[in-house]
This record gives C-alpha cells, structure tokens and sequence, in this order.
C-alpha cells in the first residue's frame, strides 16, 4: 500500500509540474508568462494545463488518505501530510479557476476588478503557505525520528525560499521572473514527491490495519542480542538521541 501511495504522489508532483509543455503547445506564453498563464481562458491547449492540476490535488489528496489510513503518524508527520493535503486541493482550486487575462501583457487592469483573479490568486498563496510550512512541520519530526532527512530538507527549503523571492522581485521590476517561478515550481513537485518517504514510519508494526498498538515494551524482540550489537536499536515513536 505504500508503494500504492507514494506511486499517486510521484504521479501527482509529475502533473503538477506541466510547464514544460508550454514550450510545444503555447510558445509565447512560455516565453514570457507566469506558469498560470498557459491555463488561462482562450490561451490554446489550456485544457491541459487545468486538467493536469486538478487531478494532480485528486491524487495527491488520495495518496495522502492511504498513508494517514495505513500509518500511525508522530503528531508533525501528520501535521505535514495535512497541510500538504490544503496545498493539493488549493492547486486543483487554483487551476479551476483560470486566470481571464495575460498579467504579461498588462491586459489585466486592477487585480480587483475580477473576482476570479482574486479568488485565483487568494489559492496560489495559500497552497505555497502550506507546502511552505509542510517544510517546518517535516523538519521537527525528522529533528526526533529520521535525523538522515535533515540536510535534504534544509536544502529543499533555501533553495525554495530563493527562487520564490527571486520570481516576486524579478515580476515585480519587470524581469525574467517567470523563470525564477518554474524553477520554484520544479522544486516544489521534487518536495511533493518525496514527501512520503521522508514522513514514513521505519517500522512496519506502525501500520494500523490489522495490527495492535506498539509499544516500547512489545518491540523488544527487535533488540539485538548481547555482544552483537552495532548500535542503538530503536522503536517507532522512540526519538533519535
């Protein structure tokens, strides 16, 4: 079943991340646009751009199911994959509704003057607040539980951090910062994808269906033997020292 789920959510972090088929079905958008600009009303082949983000958030949404279904979490492993959950409905939200002029073009006028730019603008930033905090939330739990994990989210993070500060200065002073935002993009999908990995539990008595709560005391057979032992053995739910 975890193959199941990280499968969806590998799948999900791939459809999400369509931009790059900007460069065979709207050129001109790619060349000079946000990322949402290739889904906008009238733009050609937006229809692709739409439907892979909306069921990207399904599938995302689905694999997250089965892992809090099959896993007991550590209280900020779920506090992640929740929030991570919020980002793929807010994506699938954001996609549906599409943006109705060219930012790029300066055809928008006064963002206010159309409610579906607001409320398409309003799920952009809070689906990147919560993949954003999922960052936060995956660092205290691997802090306490998968010490290995540190460095690649320290190293997600900055570099997340960089490219969405570069793409809002670059847009704002008129400069390339369309491609400051697919690179942003392109990060966020390679956190998605390894989110499951990261959170999972290490020991397979974690899993619910099927099996009792595991405690310290019942996984002392896992213990290695005396005079044979490499190092610390650890259960599930025991933090790293």
């Amino acid at each position: 079943m975890f193959t199941v789920a990280a499968t969806l959510t590998i799948a999900s972090a791939i459809l999400y991340c369509s931009w790059p088929l900007g460069f065979w079905l709207n050129p001109a958008a790619q060349r000079a646009g946000l990322a949402s600009e290739l889904g906008a009303i009238g733009q050609p082949y937006n229809w692709v751009f739409i439907g892979g983000d909306v069921v990207s958030g399904a599938l995302l949404v689905l694999a997250i199911t089965l892992l809090i279904k099959m896993y007991k979490f550590e209280k900020w492993a779920k506090v992640a994959l929740i929030l991570l959950a919020i980002y793929g409905v807010c994506g699938a939200l954001d996609a549906a509704l599409p943006m109705t002029c060219l930012p790029s073009e300066q055809a928008c006028g006064s963002v206010f003057s159309s409610p579906m730019l607001v409320m398409h603008g309003v799920f952009d930033i809070m689906g990147s607040v919560a993949l954003f905090v999922t960052l936060v939330a995956a660092a205290l739990h691997v802090h306490m539980y998968s010490r290995q994990w540190r460095t690649w989210i320290y190293a997600i993070g900055v570099a997340g951090t960089l490219f969405a500060l570069l793409s809002g200065v670059l847009y704002i002073w008129n400069g390339p910062g369309y491609w400051a935002q697919r690179y942003y993009i392109t990060l966020s999908c390679v956190w998605v994808a390894s989110m499951p990995f990261v959170l999972r539990p290490k020991i397979k008595n974690a899993m619910r269906s099927n099996m009792r709560t595991v405690d310290t005391v019942d996984v002392g057979f896992l213990q290695p033997l005396p005079g044979k032992q490499d190092g610390p053995g650890l259960a599930f739910g025991e933090p790293e020292t």
